[in-house]
């Protein structure tokens, strides 16, 4: 077992659509359409946006039949660098009120559990990490910091969905049974503190004795 490999698959995942999807439009002073959006793959409505002529704060209001904002736009930008999702994302978790890019996940890595080994078989080892979701939309008095925590939820859930055809995800990694959210997610919304926060609990089971490579 490659400890390392799964954990940087993980954090590969975490880091893709529709967490972070960097894409490029235009916009226009006062409207919330986006035109010549170079990439819709990846966007999910309700999630963060920013970028160059971007009002903050503003989300993804609609995809189709056009990409819209929930806030219009505070400068004309021709093919402007946009990113929607988290601003930071890193394994070392940091002190979310130094100056830190919001929203931002940390993947923390915890405890492992191995299992009894049997002479004609493999054992099956469980890893056990947190993502550390920290949003200051709370901030803004006319927000509700629990629904941005709910949206950035949604996308790590979506994130980790089973692969096409109802197979387990497995990051990509040969070795790798499964990867999901599973145990008790913490919230709190930081009404008074501002910043809010989840910890979401993720376990992957691994075959001890295979090496994780991709397959």
């Amino acid at each position: 077992m490659n400890r390392e490999a799964i954990v940087g698959a993980l954090l590969n995942k975490l880091g893709g659509p529709p967490l972070v999807a960097p894409f490029s439009a235009d916009t226009t002073t006062g409207s919330a359409t986006l035109t010549n959006v170079s990439d819709t793959a990846g966007l999910m409505i309700g999630m963060p946006v920013a970028g160059e002529g971007i009002s903050d704060g503003a989300t993804i209001a609609t995809i189709t039949p056009e990409v819209t904002l929930s806030l219009p736009a505070i400068a004309d930008r021709t093919a402007a660098p946009l990113l929607q999702g988290f601003l930071t994302i890193e394994r070392r978790l940091r002190d979310p009120n130094a100056e830190q890019d919001m929203p931002a996940l940390f993947l923390v890595e915890l405890n492992e559990v191995h299992g009894y080994r049997e002479a004609t078989r493999g054992v099956l080892v469980e890893l056990n990490c947190e993502a550390w979701i920290f949003t200051r939309v709370g901030a803004d008095q006319n927000a509700v910091p629990a629904a941005m925590l709910n949206v950035l939820i949604d996308a790590v859930e979506r994130a980790l969905y089973p692969l096409p055809g109802g197979l387990r995800q497995n990051l990509g990694l040969t070795g790798v049974h499964y990867c999901r959210i599973e145990g008790e997610l913490q919230k709190d919304p930081g009404h008074s503190a501002q910043t809010a926060m989840a910890v979401i609990p993720i376990k992957i089971a691994a075959a001890q004795h295979i090496d994780n490579v991709p397959g």
